[in-house]
């Protein structure tokens, strides 16, 4: 069974007696469904809908606090979101990051904590350091990243940057809950469910003719921009794929860089983002 270390992402606990109805206020997933041996993700958006951090989280051993955690570039910003909105609520908010290691296993046994996080089968360890078990079989970080491409996980600093809707990086299929109470952007969000249009959407794309970056713009057949390449990975020798933003009609494109001298050929690759309904 193969582990990936996410040690580096940042880490909280919220206690208190109100934390469940706080943090149901602030996240567009129904918190009560962690626990009980799952994990979940939730999108913090600001009042306009716009993605600020996509978190992961659940219900520490002895169900009295959640443990949340978030991209590491994210460690300060988000920790100022939620202190933000503790008034008059009884939850204490803390920074644990440097107090546990988060592993996930590409696999779930018995006991463990359920998470998709790689849109696969796994699970999660929160694990004081010191006592990580001896022999875990480490995926390396460029193969861990060839898995992430490979099953359409956007990631921070690529696919998902502050503004972003939820809807466009396909974040409502498994972060949102659409039958929850209010939350901060909830009205938004829901309002772009309800008409099911947006501008954009995640795509997954296979490339030829070319070696792309990250960034570079996709042009239609008209040579108008259609959308950008946000990751590329070579997921075997000679073979690149990756991510990106695109229009959803759009299945065959130009990945150009930003000076035009260099192109190649990007195509949908993939039918997992099929069913959302596009306009342009």
């Amino acid at each position: 069974m193969k582990s990936i270390d996410l040690s580096t992402r940042a880490k909280f606990r919220l206690s208190g007696s109100d934390r469940v109805r706080y943090l149901n206020g602030q996240v567009s997933n129904d918190v009560t469904k962690a626990g009980g041996g799952c994990a979940i993700s939730a999108c913090v958006t600001n009042v306009k809908g716009g993605l600020e951090a996509l978190v992961w989280i659940t219900v520490e051993a002895g169900g009295e606090a959640f443990l949340i955690d978030a991209d590491a570039a994210l460690r300060e910003v988000f920790f100022q979101r939620l202190s933000k909105y503790i008034i008059a609520d009884d939850v204490q908010l803390e920074d644990i990051t440097e107090e546990y290691l988060l592993i996930h296993d590409l696999d779930h046994g018995d006991g463990a904590m359920a998470s998709d996080r790689y849109a696969m089968p796994g699970n999660d360890r929160w694990v004081i350091p010191g006592d990580l078990p001896a022999g875990t079989d480490w995926m390396s970080v460029s193969d861990a990243e060839v898995l992430r491409v490979e099953r359409g996980v956007p990631c921070w600093g690529n696919e998902l940057t502050p503004g972003i809707l939820p809807a466009e990086a396909m974040l409502d299929r498994r972060s949102v809950d659409f039958h929850k109470g209010c939350y901060v952007g909830q009205e938004v969000i829901s309002r772009i469910q309800s008409v099911g249009r947006i501008r954009r959407s995640l795509v997954a794309l296979a490339f030829s003719g070319g070696c792309p970056q990250p960034g570079w713009c996709l042009m239609d057949a008209a040579g108008e921009k259609a959308g950008e390449v946000t990751s590329v990975v070579e997921s075997s020798p000679g073979t690149l794929i990756g991510l990106g933003y695109a229009k959803c009609d759009l299945t065959v494109a130009k990945a150009v860089c930003a000076d035009n001298d260099l192109l190649c050929t990007a195509t949908s690759r993939s039918s997992a983002f099929a069913g959302r309904d596009c306009g342009t």
